[in-house]
């Protein structure tokens, strides 16, 4: 199946094949990401072997004795509208001229998705569909859609490191049901057992997605069989239209001449420190950008890219991305050694390393910062270490206690309410002294320093929060949350939230390694898209974008694709000034998802119908995006790019 939309088939194979040697099988998580017209580098907004085949076109050995999933490649019609389809599937469920179904669609504020869900929605009426459009900022849509309160949404997710479980883990069913899980973050699809799904295909889900993570090991036959229950869950995913993949985006960076740039990798800006990816200014200190909107800097919460880039500018962890790049480097450890039974790791520390308070960053600090990450209250990015990189740690049952320490009961029985939670002092993190770290997790892993590399993981002040038990914390979480320490290469100094604020650091004097070339960056929060695109084109910020509505394909001058796949050229503005341009496909994917306790199965598969994806690429994002039928992009699908396209079918 042909994946070119804008003629650049051969540069865009090229890259996804470069990127995607680290490819992988591994898994991880991720983190959402709005959806706009696309990611500029302002916006803050991995080699190993193949993993398996896992793609062939054909069935898949599940492991199990009975597969509910029949679909072996996309069933929604690739290139193609089917209304009729669409219609069918509707009457088939009862459905009709006097029985419609009045959909609530929630969508990131952007003109493209607008323009999008205005043709999907005329459409959805020929099949007994009525759409309700609303639009929110990227922050009130992560909360709506936790929270449940969502039918059907848009959203995307940019890969924490490229491997397939980075994205099949957003539809393992339990973590995506919020309310009954802290720790979640996968796709906000509720597939509980109350769902309007298959309750077999529910269960093949989570079966599939134990298969990877009951096979962690860095071996040839584990990698077939994570690969293996990764299509699988892309089968079960097709099957019951629980989010429809759209596009595969990119990050387009535009930048004036005064600045000396070198674009992030395909893990995206806030993969990237601002420190690395720009090395000087002509005729000015400081860097200006454009940011979304955000709501913490504890890197213990953050869930997006627009508060990640900060986190990753003001924050070292022990591990990090080159540049974005899939290269992870060592950040605030400068050496490891693997155990024999591939548990163990055993860091050392760079010594003379401080916070932006002056203090030493020690092994102690980071003991804190993880116990912290796995159980603070405050916490959402759990997950992490605890089932994806699987640090061992025990559990025990607790009585649950309101904010006054009065015991909560059970509404029916009125018998206390408990909850399980993880004992901090179990915890497999250990301080052997002040430069030395010891990490132990429950099951071999192979992709743990890719997983330490994620901001979640960076190092804090020891008990300058009180919300690990025995520390009573030197600030509280809303204070710290909005006025962090941290001992990246930047330091925090100013943030006025919401659209029309600002975010501004300095660069940190005594930093550990090789600093930043300017003095800070002022960042000017702006959510409607014209406003940041005038921003830009008025030259009051350094690096950013064009909204697609402004976007102009005969405008890029590609005059080549470096090594990294990155395609480097000019863009000329519509005001006549030509400013640097690079084109990265991201390592992310964008897509439609449904709370699948609201919106019946038949509802979601008549969307899929109507969904032409290469036609939307086309037409509204003027062929800016590669359109996606898996969830997991096409460098790290297991196989690569050619078991992509052999599974999703032929036109």
């Amino acid at each position: 199946m042909s994946r070119d939309t804008d003629g650049s088939d051969t540069s865009r194979r090229r890259f996804l094949k470069a990127t995607g040697a680290a490819a992988l099988t591994s898994a991880v998580a991720g983190c959402g990401s709005d959806g706009g017209d696309t990611a500029t580098p302002g916006d803050g907004g991995s080699d190993g072997d193949d993993g398996g085949d896992g793609g062939d076109g054909g069935s898949t050995d599940t492991g199990t004795g009975s597969d509910p999933v029949t679909v072996s490649e996309y069933p929604y019609g690739v290139g193609e509208t089917l209304v009729g389809e669409a219609q069918r599937v509707m009457e088939e469920a009862g459905y009709g001229p006097d029985n419609r179904f009045e959909l609530d669609w929630l969508q990131y504020t952007s003109p493209t998705w607008s323009e999008m869900a205005s043709t999907i929605a005329s459409r959805l009426e020929s099949a007994y569909i009525d759409m309700n459009q609303s639009e929110a900022a990227f922050s009130p849509l992560l909360e709506t859609t936790r929270n449940g309160n969502h039918e059907a949404y848009t959203l995307g997710w940019i890969a924490d490191y490229p491997g397939a479980q980075n994205f099949v883990q957003l539809l393992d069913p339990p973590n995506t049901m919020y309310a009954d899980n802290a720790a979640a973050n996968g796709a906000r699809l509720f597939w509980s057992e109350d769902a309007e799904a298959d309750p077999a295909v529910r269960q093949y889900m989570m079966d599939q997605f134990d298969r990877i993570e009951d096979n962690p090991q860095d071996t040839e036959e584990a990698a077939q069989i994570r690969g293996e229950a990764a299509v699988a869950m892309e089968e079960g995913m097709w099957q019951e239209a629980a989010l429809i993949p759209l596009y595969q985006g990119v990050t387009e960076g535009m930048w004036y001449d005064h600045v000396d740039y070198n674009p992030p990798g395909p893990m995206g800006p806030s993969r990237a420190k601002a420190s690395n990816s720009v090395a000087g200014l002509e005729g000015k200190d400081r860097l200006s950008t454009i940011s979304s909107t955000f709501s913490s800097l504890d890197p213990i919460a953050s869930g997006n890219t627009a508060s990640g880039g900060k986190i990753m500018d003001m924050f070292d962890a022990l591990t990090n991305y080159a540049n974005g790049t899939t290269e992870v480097e060592n950040l605030l450890a400068t050496e490891y050694e693997l155990s024999e039974d591939f548990r163990t790791y055993t860091f050392t520390l760079k010594e003379g390393a401080t916070f932006h308070n002056g203090e030493e960053v020690t092994a102690q600090d980071f003991v804190y910062s993880i116990k912290r990450l796995m159980t603070s209250s405050n916490s959402t990015n759990a997950r992490f270490p605890v089932s994806v990189m699987g640090i061992e740690h025990e559990t025990e049952e607790v009585t649950v206690t309101d904010e006054e320490g009065n015991t909560v009961t059970e509404t029916a029985s009125g018998e206390p309410q408990t909850t399980t939670r993880i004992v901090p002092d179990s915890i497999g993190v250990e301080a052997i002294d002040d430069y030395t770290l010891e990490i132990t997790t429950e099951n071999p892993f192979a992709f743990s320093l890719s997983v330490l590399a994620y901001s979640a993981f960076s190092a804090v002040p020891e008990g300058i929060v009180g919300d690990l038990e025995g520390y009573d914390g030197e600030m509280s979480w809303n204070e710290f949350s909005q006025n962090p320490v941290g001992a990246g290469p930047f330091e925090f100094v100013n943030w006025e939230s919401g659209n029309g604020g600002e975010f501004v650091m300095d660069a940190y004097d005594d930093y550990h390694g090789e600093g930043a070339s300017f003095d800070g960056i002022d960042a000017a929060i702006l959510t409607e898209t014209q406003a940041r695109y005038n921003y830009f084109l008025n030259e009051n910020a350094d690096i950013g974008g064009v909204p697609t509505s402004q976007y102009q394909a005969d405008s890029v001058n590609i005059e080549e694709t470096d090594d990294v796949g990155r395609d480097l050229g000019t863009y000329d503005l519509e005001n006549g000034t030509s400013v640097n341009y690079a084109r990265t496909p991201d390592i992310g994917t964008y897509y439609i998802g449904f709370n699948m306790e609201a919106v019946p199965r038949a509802v979601r598969q008549a969307m899929a119908y109507v969904i032409n994806q290469p036609e939307f690429m086309q037409n509204v994002f003027k062929g800016r995006f590669e359109p996606a039928y898996h969830l997991t992009p096409a460098q790290i699908f297991p196989g690569g790019v050619e078991a992509y396209d052999e599974h999703v079918g032929s036109e």
